[in-house]
């Protein structure tokens, strides 16, 4: 069976292929970097590091703010980008934000401010991009440095940062858009803070290409696991082996080991990590984030279900991921992995800080990013949607119900009972053929033999489903 991963790897066979090539050529690591900052095409100091996290140790270095300084941020936020604050001996002060526009609450931002905030960490979310003027403002006047974590929002080189953000993040890890399996670039507005992070970084040491030709080596592998036949395959023996695929993959795909985290972040870029950082760039489609936004409304259409949809009143978006909102994440999560699409619920690298931070806290633990991108086949988006549409709110409870009945009736008049459907989980695919009587109510609800014989019939009939159902209402009377 197909099984649609839950992220597509922004990457393609022939750009892993190219760089396993350049291992045999030479050239300088200083030109490759040089190489890298011309298409940034801005007036801001553009620094390569290895990582966002690696950004942002440096500017806090750099800056040199005294113990108990406050930085105020995002409460939807990494949980490293906490740890790396509270190591320099600052406050992170979190501020809740709107699930409608996925931006930081203006109102909460002001009331934060205090006499010794420093900082203001603003990050934009699963490719969202906030309009920062208000921020601007306010930042200005408080003498508050802007910074902008556009690790998930970038688009192909349109949104460079906002023009009057003092600092801009991009990351190139594994998993993100234009992915270079890691490597970030950071756009500085003063030059003499630019300078000051970069001296610093020269005393780091470079950290080993043997580590870099590893990880090459990995993410050519989860390319090709990525493939959605082979992913089924993958899933069923993972199934088998009782090994849960979201602990595997998370401890296979995870950047960072436990532990301290400044000693893993104190490196300069490998000389192969750049060179597929410059060669993704000289090569870049930008038609492609436009064709991921075209696949993400889309589905959004076909879903129509607005009100589950985090950010939908955001005005610029690149659909980095297509995130859902349901009440019960985890089950969804697992009948949709039945159907073919594996997903994933917020509990992954995303956190919520701060105890007050209502909103962060529902997004979180509510979320599940779905397996959205312009790969998937518009029939299996539509097949996806139905999906959505009844497992996340209960309806398919209500028909779990009716085939029961109906299959205890088809059990006891055939002498063969069906026990390999579960009651308290999940729709299961019923033993064929089933029995006339219900095929004949198939007929008179306009469903074919082939449709009847698999559950999945029943996205297929959507007034049936608003209201609590007996089998005798669902397949006829007949049928019982």
């Amino acid at each position: 069976m197909k099984v649609y991963p839950r992220i597509e790897l922004d990457i393609t066979f022939k750009d892993l292929r190219a760089n396993l090539l350049s291992y045999f050529s030479w050239s300088e690591r200083e030109e490759i970097i040089s190489q890298i900052q011309s298409f940034w095409h801005t007036q801001k100091q553009t620094l390569v590091t290895l990582c966002v996290r690696t950004s942002l140790d440096l500017l806090l270095q750099a800056l040199n703010l005294p113990p108990g300084s406050e930085i105020i941020m995002s409460a939807v936020n990494i949980a490293h980008m906490e740890e790396i604050i509270k190591k320099h001996h600052c406050i992170p002060i979190p501020v809740d934000i709107d699930l409608e526009t996925l931006a930081p609450s203006v109102d909460l931002f002001k009331s934060s401010i205090s006499n010794r905030s420093r900082v203001f960490i603003l990050a934009h979310l699963f490719g969202s991009i906030i309009p920062l003027d208000p921020y601007v403002e306010i930042c200005k006047s408080h003498n508050i440095l802007l910074v902008e974590d556009c690790a998930q929002a970038f688009d192909g080189l349109r949104y460079l940062g906002h023009p009057e953000a003092d600092i801009s993040f991009f990351s190139f890890g594994p998993i993100k858009s234009c992915t270079a399996l890691g490597g970030s670039v950071t756009l500085v507005q003063d030059k003499q803070l630019a300078q000051k992070m970069y001296n610093i970084e020269q005393i780091y040491p470079i950290k080993n290409e043997v580590w870099f030709f590893k990880r090459l080596l990995k993410y050519l592998c989860f390319k090709f696991l990525a493939i959605p036949k082979i992913f089924g395959i993958f899933v069923t023996c993972l199934d088998c082996l009782k090994i849960d695929l979201d602990h595997f993959i998370s401890s296979l795909t995870r950047g960072f080991s436990k532990g301290d985290i400044q000693s893993q972040l104190r490196y300069r870029p490998p000389k192969g990590m750049l060179r597929l950082l410059q060669y993704r760039f000289k090569h870049l489609d930008s038609s492609h984030y436009d064709q991921r936004q075209q696949t993400a409304h889309q589905f959004l259409a076909l879903l129509d279900k607005p009100d589950s949809y985090p950010g939908r009143k955001t005005m610029q978006h690149s659909y980095w991921l297509v995130p859902f909102v349901t009440a019960n994440p985890k089950l969804l999560m697992q009948k949709l992995r039945i159907e073919g699409f594996d997903t994933t619920t917020g509990t992954t690298s995303l956190t919520a800080l701060g105890e007050d931070s209502a909103q962060a806290k529902t997004l979180i633990s509510t979320v599940l990013y779905l397996p959205i991108y312009p790969s998937v086949p518009t029939p299996e988006m539509t097949r996806l949607a139905q999906f959505v549409r009844l497992y996340s709110n209960g309806s398919e409870i209500r028909v779990c119900e009716s085939l029961v009945g109906v299959s205890r009736r088809w059990g006891r008049g055939s002498g063969n009972a069906q026990t390999s459907f579960d009651e308290t989980t999940s729709l299961r695919r019923l033993p064929q053929p089933l029995d006339t009587p219900v095929c004949e109510s198939a007929k008179a609800l306009k469903i074919s033999r082939a449709d009847i014989t698999h559950p999945r019939a029943i996205s297929l009939l959507p007034e049936k489903l608003d209201k609590p159902c007996n089998a005798v209402e669902f397949f006829g009377e007949t049928s019982i």
